[in-house]
């Protein structure tokens, strides 16, 4: 399987990998094809009134089968669930309405739609079903127990490759606007709601340099509005809330006892998964986050959601890793 590179392009693995859609694709176009044909002969020899709005039903399922490799392709299904699902229950009517008509005419074209349209009303009640399945339901566990590859669940938003701790806002982790005067941002440390991560402060995203440890606003630098009495601050000492708590001193405090090593993820049993390479797979020098790795490398999965998983090699390296290469163990 070629390495995937970082654009986002449709990938035709997940649908060869998961068994479900792998036959299901096979059967649907191959009755399809059953049906259209038939359909061409029933109106030559019958009239239209033989078919009559099976040809519009056969455009509906033609789009609903392009519509599905594509959401397979693309890994969007949380994006096209609801539109797959619609679409699917509407061609199944049609599906159910073929049948009906044609299955008891004794005659070979009539009879040949009957059974094109069969097999695709028993496809769509797969997809149907597939597509308004919650994650922890039980038809999706079934369903998957034939191989997952490598998709997203369909309650569950594809995550983006932007989203990676490696690009996170400024250096440090501090997201947000620019940083005020002192080091304080109008919205405070990390603001858009992103808090502040001890865990890239070195240790969980390499190469991005520590921050320096932001001073102590004094009570002459805080701005008071007139009248209002004076401010007290009280020092914050070690035995103080703030700083009993380590690693808590880099934050708003003037210095304190270093930052103990984060160990949390690299300590034996805190990865959730171990997973190991099919393939070998290459980086993308045009994506930093990516790691490369050999076949039979064994990593530490930190994130397997979506089609690239978030693993930890044995040197420490941390990147992404295309799904389709690794298998848990």
């Amino acid at each position: 399987m070629p390495p995937r590179g970082n654009n986002e392009r449709l990938d035709f693995t997940p649908i060869l990998t998961h068994y479900l859609f792998l036959f299901t694709s096979i059967f649907g176009v191959l009755a399809w094809i059953i049906a259209f044909i038939a359909q061409i002969v029933a109106t030559s020899k019958f009239g239209h009134n033989a078919v009559g709005t099976l040809w519009f039903a056969i455009w509906v399922q033609l789009l609903l089968i392009l519509g599905v490799v594509y959401t397979l392709a693309s890994d969007s299904i949380a994006m096209h669930r609801f539109q797959i699902a619609t679409f699917g229950a509407v061609a199944l009517v049609f599906a159910v309405i073929g049948v009906d008509r044609t299955i008891y005419s004794h005659t070979a074209s009539l009879d040949a739609v009957a059974g094109g349209w069969l097999i695709l009303a028993m496809v769509d009640i797969l997809w149907v079903l597939y597509f308004t399945s919650e994650e922890d339901s039980l038809a999706l566990h079934v369903f998957n127990a034939l191989g997952t590859g490598g998709l997203t669940p369909p309650s569950r938003r594809r995550r983006t490759r932007t989203t990676s701790v490696h690009n996170m806002g400024s250096p440090g982790g501090y997201a947000g606007p620019a940083l005020g005067a002192g080091g304080y941002s109008a919205a405070g440390i990390g603001s858009a709601g992103i808090g502040y991560d001890t865990k890239l402060n070195g240790s969980f995203a390499p190469g991005l340099d520590p921050a320096p440890p932001h001073s102590q606003k004094s009570a002459a630098s805080l701005a008071l509005a007139p009248g209002s009495p004076p401010l007290q601050l009280q020092p914050q000492g070690v035995a103080s809330p703030l700083m009993s708590t380590p690693g808590n001193a880099g934050i708003g405090a003037g210095g304190g006892p270093p930052l103990p090593a984060d160990t949390s993820l690299g300590s034996d049993g805190g990865y959730p998964y171990k997973a190991k390479a099919l393939y070998a797979y290459t980086a993308s020098p045009e994506d930093p986050n990516e790691i490369s790795f050999a076949k039979g490398e064994i990593l530490d999965i930190i994130d397997k959601q979506g089609k690239w998983w978030q693993a930890r090699k044995e040197d420490g390296v941390l990147g992404i890793a295309p799904s389709n290469y690794l298998q848990i163990i």
